[in-house]
């Protein structure tokens, strides 16, 4: 029962990044019925991310205030309501007031979900289950690109939208009805009059450094893609969700790591942040032939997905139980806010010197990343006397 319960909060976490997914096919359709540019299109999409962004810190106060199953039933609701808004919608501003109310329920699950599995999980499967739950977001932008795409073609993006609303509806319905573990029903004192620790801080800020370095890369693939190796644009777009979906292999190796806890965690920490930041240059170079580049970007997602693996892993240890739902908000809103600083410094550094260029923006926020995971993680590690990569929890 106990990992139904972890496997049903995570499918929920997975449909709220299928959000994310959906619009991104729907793009054309939506542009062409509602005369918008594709500049616009894109705007909407990258909305869902606005809440998190400005209120995610917020939002682990709130979420600890109401509570954990219900702020996830919240969640869903406004997931419903605005998914049967935006299928409805016959203009622009109508298209983003529903995106914006999307953002909100989206916020309240992300913040939710993983405070939930970490308590319905024992105390040996707690990290692996975090470590696995990092994997939401491709596995929910994949799921949710495809699901919308084919109902598209079936019907109409309008069909499309209304059925993944409805699909939230029957979710919150089955939420109200999961049972939850007694220690997250309770709504912890502390966690609405405290800020997250100073190491809380510090990982929150590494994952906004991830989440710059993995959606700046992803946003400027297809275009690198088309650009250098004369793909088409559909093939570009498949390759671009395949390597999205490659992280999910790293989220595995960081759970079956976090699961066995033969060694300490720098060695694997500096991997998945290094290697990547090395292979952005291999990547980003000119006319590398279509196979090498699809490779190197399979290659280089899979790998950097074990740093948020290890990142939601160790949140927990870095902010204490009491402090666990204002570290999810803090995580949620440097990650929301890496998610939209990505796209534009990748593209304005390419702008300057060229392709190296977004090899070069990608390079220095996973350095930067690295130096806030020792800042995170150094009073463990000067406590048992040992460098940090051999020594982080």
């Amino acid at each position: 029962m106990t990992w139904l319960r972890i496997g049903w909060f995570y499918a929920v976490g997975v449909l709220a990044a299928a959000q994310l997914g959906k619009l991104s096919s729907l793009a054309t359709p939506i542009g062409q019925a509602l005369d918008l540019h594709l500049s616009s299109v894109a705007l909407v999409i990258s909305l869902l991310e606005l809440a998190g962004a400005l209120l995610g810190l917020a939002a682990g106060r709130i979420v600890a205030r109401l509570g954990l199953r219900r702020s996830l039933v919240a969640g869903l609701v406004l997931l419903t309501l605005a998914g049967l808004g935006q299928g409805l919608s016959t203009s622009s501003g109508g298209l983003l007031a529903w995106r914006v109310l999307e953002s909100v329920g989206y916020l309240a699950i992300v913040v939710a979900a993983p405070v939930l599995i970490f308590h319905s999980a024992r105390e040996a499967d707690r990290d692996s289950a975090l470590a696995l739950w990092s994997s939401f977001v491709p596995v929910g932008v994949a799921l949710g690109a495809m699901s919308a795409g084919l109902l598209a073609e079936l019907w109409s993006w309008r069909t499309a939208l209304v059925a993944i609303a409805a699909t939230a509806g029957l979710a919150c319905l089955a939420t109200w009805a999961v049972p939850v573990p007694a220690e997250a029903a309770t709504r912890p004192r502390a966690a609405r009059s405290r800020l997250p620790p100073p190491r809380a801080w510090a990982l929150s800020a590494a994952f906004g450094c991830y989440a710059l370095f993995e959606v700046g890369m992803l946003a400027l693939l297809p275009s690198f893609l088309v650009e250098q190796t004369g793909a088409g644009t559909g093939l570009a777009g498949v390759v671009t969700g395949l390597a999205s979906f490659a992280t999910l292999a790293g989220s595995i190796v960081a759970a079956w790591h976090r699961r066995r806890q033969r060694s300490g965690t720098g060695p694997l920490l500096m991997l998945a942040l290094l290697l990547p930041a090395a292979l952005l240059f291999l990547l980003f170079r000119p006319e590398p032939g279509l196979a090498a580049a699809a490779t190197v970007a399979i290659l280089l997602n899979a790998i950097s997905g074990i740093f948020p693996g290890l990142a939601f892993a160790l949140l927990p240890k870095v902010a204490g139980r009491e402090g666990l739902i204002g570290a999810s908000g803090l995580l949620t809103q440097f990650g929301a806010s890496g998610s939209l600083l990505g796209p534009p410094v990748y593209a304005l550094l390419a702008a300057w010197w060229g392709w190296q260029g977004a090899a070069l923006a990608g390079s220095l926020a996973s350095l930067v990343c690295l130096l806030l995971m020792r800042a995170a993680l150094r009073p463990a590690a000067s406590r048992s006397g040992r460098r940090f990569a051999e020594g982080c929890p």
